[in-house]
């Protein structure tokens, strides 16, 4: 069956994405701008867009012969914004008119107990920190077996994005940004976390992409992915322990930025390693590379707990001698010779600032949508909290307690899940990705397994893991095999041998 425009437009019916009466209006007009052309698919997806009827990243899904899956819960999938290492994330629009980003859970990942414990996890934390340098987490949901976390929505570029437009910063500048990325920090410090990943691409400048003026833009710390409890000991970090909740691999951090003690064990450092990260990030941006620059990460990491980083004066002859001090006291090998608290280096930092602590300009018509969707959220909160039963469809989905562990036990990347859009840029999602619902796929065409998981002939899928296993078993099956035919026929060949004889 061919897609006309008439099935494009009961597409549109079935999507929700608009009421009946108003999507009428909307054809009606149509009719009356096409004139002769009104069978012209194309233009009539183009006038969608041009319109604001629909996005670019709706617009390609409903070409496809997508009609649902346009809705989470109460929150209607906007664009696709990238994708992390959790998972993708989308920006979306509550009905209350807020926009957010959903950070969304591949069904491949949570079927394995320990990502999905490590996602919850994520969230918990989140939305225990409070700061306007923190990405705010707002909730936590399920819809139809999909596991996502609400998070703020930023309109800007990373750090990292920024660093490679613009090379070194002048020492106004990379104070006011490493000023505010330790406030926040100051904020994890005080819910005895540590980020653990400190680095460019999991900080975000928030304000207008096509501003030169840093001094005018907020920076936001991402991805708590990598988040862990300062010196806890009790049960229910021993067990989070246990089962390795806070690793992604053996080495936890980003080299280029990581301190020489969380090298040698993760799971055992405080927030002074962080302030290490953030004396790195603040090298970075002055002297436009990272202390201990290398392509291999072990000389890397020995370089990192054995050498002096070349003084930053040499690179940018700008950089003021007590601003270099606070760099080395921020890169001393040992946590004891460092700032002992995120505050304290703030304090000596702030001295360098021009025109002092950066205030984020009000903005009456976000306040007022921010503030009715989280006088929606307390109003589910609670509502879900009462229902019967309310766990496993609700807004304010809780994992049972086995599942879960505390903040207390301890969100980018990512990427750095990264919560990402410039503004006026074009959606960043392929369709085959999609993976709110099982959208049935336009013209009979199977629907590819979302993200890290392989469909197989449409019948079932597996994740990575599961197909090495698969691959593995029928290479050593073949081989097997192989080799026993081989011994057959010599054995055959010798009976004959031994029978001419």
């Amino acid at each position: 069956m061919e897609l006309t425009v008439q099935t494009l437009y009961g597409l549109l019916l079935r999507s929700k994405l608009f009421k009946p009466e108003d999507a009428k209006v909307m054809m009606a007009r149509w009719n009356t701008e096409s004139k002769a052309g009104a069978t012209d698919l194309g233009k009539f997806t183009a006038w969608l867009v041009n319109r604001k009827y629909v996005t670019e990243y709706q617009a390609s899904l409903l070409v496809r012969g997508h009609a649902e899956g346009f809705f989470v819960n109460t929150y209607k999938v906007l664009e696709r914004l990238g994708k992390g290492r959790m998972g993708g994330v989308y920006k979306a629009e509550h009905e209350t008119g807020q926009i957010v980003a959903l950070k969304v859970l591949p069904p491949s990942k949570a079927r394995e107990k320990n990502h999905l414990m490590r996602f919850h996890r994520e969230a918990k934390i989140g939305m225990g920190l409070n700061h306007n340098n923190i990405v705010k987490t707002f909730e936590t949901g399920k819809c139809n077996g999909l596991y996502y976390m609400v998070l703020e929505y930023l309109a800007g570029e990373t750090l990292e994005s920024f660093l490679k437009k613009s090379g070194k910063l002048s020492p106004a500048e990379a104070c006011h940004i490493v000023y505010q990325a330790l406030r926040g920090l100051d904020c994890i410090n005080q819910a005895n976390l540590v980020h653990r990943d400190l680095k460019p691409a999991n900080m975000m400048l928030v304000g207008d992409v096509q501003s030169g003026s840093v001094l005018t833009k907020t920076l936001k710390i991402l991805d708590m992915g990598l988040g862990k409890a300062a010196k806890s000991r009790d049960s229910q970090q021993q067990a989070a322990t246990a089962l390795h909740l806070t690793d992604e691999g053996v080495i936890l951090g980003t080299p280029d930025y990581m301190a020489p003690e969380q090298a040698r064990d993760a799971r055992s450092i405080d927030i002074r390693a962080d302030i290490y990260s953030l004396g790195c990030v603040l090298y970075h941006l002055l002297s436009g590379q990272p202390p201990f620059p290398d392509t291999n990460i072990v000389n890397q990491m020995i370089r990192h707990a054995t050498e002096s980083p070349r003084p930053v004066q040499e690179l940018n002859p700008k950089v003021p001698e007590g601003l270099n001090q606070i760099i080395q006291y921020m890169l001393a090998k040992e946590p004891k010779d460092r700032y002992q608290t995120p505050e304290r280096c703030a304090q000596a930092l702030a001295v360098f600032m021009n025109a002092g602590p950066f205030v984020t300009p009000a903005n009456p018509d976000a306040e007022i949508k921010l503030q009715k969707y989280m006088t929606w959220l307390e109003t589910e909160k609670t509502a879900v909290r009462d229902a019967k039963g309310g766990d496993e469809d609700g807004y304010l989905y809780d994992p049972p307690s086995e599942e879960s562990v505390s903040t207390s036990d301890s969100n980018t990347d990512s990427s750095s899940e990264t919560v990402v859009q410039r503004p006026g840029s074009q959606s960043g999602g392929s369709v085959g990705s999609f993976e709110f619902e099982n959208v049935p796929a336009y013209k009979g065409r199977k629907r590819k397994e979302v993200e890290e998981g392989f469909d197989i002939g449409g019948w079932f899928t597996l994740s990575r893991r599961e197909l090495a296993i698969f691959v593995v078993g029928v290479v050593a099956g073949t081989i097997a095999t192989l080799l026993g035919g081989i011994f057959a026929l010599n054995s055959r060949e010798s009976k004959k041998a031994t029978g001419q004889k």
